[in-house]
């Protein structure tokens, strides 16, 4: 299972010597980076990207992070404008759905004061040791969570409970008479409207899901064809959990969506 890192440095440069270091760490092997972003908090505590997470299917979940951590930085004014905007909600939903949570930020956010920087990253070890020591050199202080993808057990969820609803709404429709049968037909067709638009969110994560765990196997194929001996074996194990995790994640939203598919029919 992969990891979100945020190594909090006290300046700019340190922090793009910490994602420098961290590339490095994934060229000798140490490590997995998946994707890796800078942001920065200037005097007056405005909070910037210096340089992007990886666009594509790999950098997403590391891209909503930043976006996260740039809204949680920037303070209640900053949360003020995001809520004003229809996007603080979007964001923590976001973060929520790749296990974030507001304590993270929270924690991040103490130490990241004005004047201060930080790598943000995705990444995957063997252990922790060769990251910590190379941030700890640099001044750096390292923030870890594991990614956890709960979007996928949710769109499950909701579609078992809108499948139920129509099942009672359509068996209640059978016994209905009149006017009472026309109010509950428009109730069946807004039911059989929203499994339609679930069933399309299953299809568009199974293929986003897909496209994330090729690019990832790819990178940790690289790896392990370059890894010491001591390291190979915690990264061949590291991609036979990716591929266990997702086929089983593949199956359940496969089945999701054929059950949808039959509720239609």
């Amino acid at each position: 299972m992969s990891k979100f890192i945020v190594s909090v440095f006290d300046s700019e440069k340190a922090a793009f010597e910490g994602s420098r270091a961290l590339k490095d760490l994934h060229q000798d092997g140490n490590i997995v980076v998946f994707a890796d972003a800078v942001i920065t908090k200037d005097d007056q505590g405005v909070v910037q990207v210096q340089e992007a997470a990886d666009e594509g299917p790999i950098g997403t979940a590391t891209g909503m992070l930043v976006g996260g951590l740039l809204g949680a930085l920037a303070g209640p004014a900053g949360m003020a404008v995001g809520a004003a905007a229809g996007g603080t909600a979007g964001w923590i939903s976001d973060l929520h759905n790749v296990g974030i949570d507001t304590q993270f930020l929270s924690d991040v956010g103490e130490l990241m004061l004005p004047g201060k920087s930080a790598v943000v990253a995705e990444i995957s070890e063997g252990w922790t040791t060769p990251l910590d020591t190379r941030m700890e050199k640099l001044g750096g202080t390292v923030f870890r969570r594991f990614r956890a993808d709960v979007e996928d057990a949710q769109i499950e969820r909701e579609i078992e409970a809108s499948n139920r609803e129509l099942d009672e709404l359509e068996a209640e429709w059978e016994q209905a008479v009149g006017e009472a049968k026309d109010k509950l037909q428009a109730k069946v067709d807004a039911a059989k409207a929203r499994l339609t638009a679930l069933n399309e969110n299953a299809k568009n994560k199974l293929a986003s899901l897909n496209e994330e765990a090729d690019a990832k196997i790819e990178k940790l194929n690289a790896q392990i064809a370059k890894a010491g001996d001591d390291v190979k074996a915690k990264y061949e194990k590291a991609r036979d959990q990716l591929k266990a995790d997702f086929e089983v994640r593949s199956a359940k939203l496969s089945e999701s969506a054929r059950l949808t598919k039959e509720a239609l029919a």
